[in-house]
């Protein structure tokens, strides 16, 4: 559904509340300018090779309360997309790297996987497998559910349940395979065996640079060492990262940004206020004193005790009852008066 004004121009599907009608903003190339017009989203969108690549590789029916919700593809998704499916035409000469995915928190991370591996089993040549790896239960959870309720998934229990069950899904033949990266461990430091040469596997990795480089990432590629590689991520690499996640997935080749996702109305502003309950510390050369305890790198046990006493006259500071209430009132003032803020503050676990 396209709603236009004769200037400004919107699409979503015929489920679609108004909130989740998007410009588009961008037509061949993420490095294009963005152009918010009727125009841009026409050629975007209705040109005949865009919209058939629309209809048929951007389209998700979603299981929810009340029935099917329709879900279409953004522009910032079907770009990326498109961007990671160059990656495997191309899969030879990149050795496997297919690159890094990085769009933002709240962006459809979940929907561009779906788009992606429907797209590669629909218009590339093989018998492809994905596996699908995350490093919390609740984002393998998140991610297998979204999987299911679009049906992607049509077959059951190919979410691994423990590393035993893993070892057994990667040597049978499924469509996807859902595990913790934890399940990839072995006994007393072992090397991971061998569980599959093909080279038509593709690893997508959510929050790729977070858990990529240690022993249980080792034995993913020692288990499937013909496997590529694709890293989804919601936030940048952090500084002296980039080199590694390189060598493990090759560069970015989508970038949508918190930037961008906040213009597009895609993720709610973020505000930061400094609210800081005051407490009056009698040390007057407290920095003095962190700079040479932390300078202090090599802690004997003498010393760890020493640090231990420092800070532990500090907590209680900070967590004075009358500090905990102050800071409890202003949260409860806050979401009462402007709710749409999300108040962010270091806090006792007895709040």
């Amino acid at each position: 559904v396209v709603l236009a004004n004769g200037g400004h121009a919107k699409m979503g599907s015929v489920t679609a509340p108004w909130e989740h009608f998007n410009e588009w903003k961008k037509i061949n190339d993420e490095g294009e300018v963005g152009v918010i017009d009727l125009d841009t989203l026409l050629l975007g969108t209705c040109e005949r090779s865009r919209f058939l690549d629309i209809i048929e590789n951007f389209c998700l029916f979603q299981e929810a309360k009340g029935g099917l919700n329709k879900l279409v593809g953004k522009y910032h998704q079907v770009l990326g997309v498109n961007n990671a499916l160059r990656a495997v035409h191309h899969i030879r000469q990149n050795r496997g790297r297919l690159g890094v995915f990085w769009h933002t928190q709240g962006s459809g991370k979940s929907a561009s996987m779906a788009f992606f591996s429907q797209k590669v089993l629909r218009t590339v040549a093989g018998n492809w497998t994905f596996v699908v790896v995350t490093d919390r239960t609740e984002l393998d959870d998140q991610i297998y559910g979204t999987f299911q309720r679009c049906g992607v998934v049509n077959e059951g229990h190919v979410q691994a349940t423990s590393s035993a069950h893993l070892r057994q899904l990667l040597t049978e033949d499924h469509r996807f395979v859902f595990t913790l990266i934890h399940k990839f461990r072995t006994e007393n430091g072992e090397r991971h065996p061998v569980l599959s040469k093909r080279d038509d596997i593709i690893i997508m990795t959510d929050e790729a640079h977070r858990s990529q480089y240690d022993v249980l990432a080792q034995n993913m590629r020692d288990a499937l060492p013909n496997a590529a590689f694709l890293g989804f991520t919601g936030t940048p690499l952090i500084s002296g990262e980039e080199e590694r996640t390189r060598e493990v997935f090759g560069d970015y080749i989508s970038i949508y940004n918190f930037r961008q996702s906040i213009e597009d109305g895609a993720t709610v502003p973020l505000y930061y206020e400094n609210r800081l309950p005051e407490v009056q510390l009698k040390n007057e050369n407290l920095n003095d004193d962190l700079n040479r305890l932390i300078d202090e790198a090599m802690l004997d046990p003498e010393q760890e005790k020493k640090l231990e006493r420092e800070f532990r006259q500090m907590y209680r500071i900070i967590t004075l009852d009358e500090r905990l209430e102050t800071i409890a009132e202003n949260m409860v003032d806050h979401f009462i008066g402007r709710a749409h803020r999300l108040c962010l503050c270091d806090v006792d676990h007895r709040l």
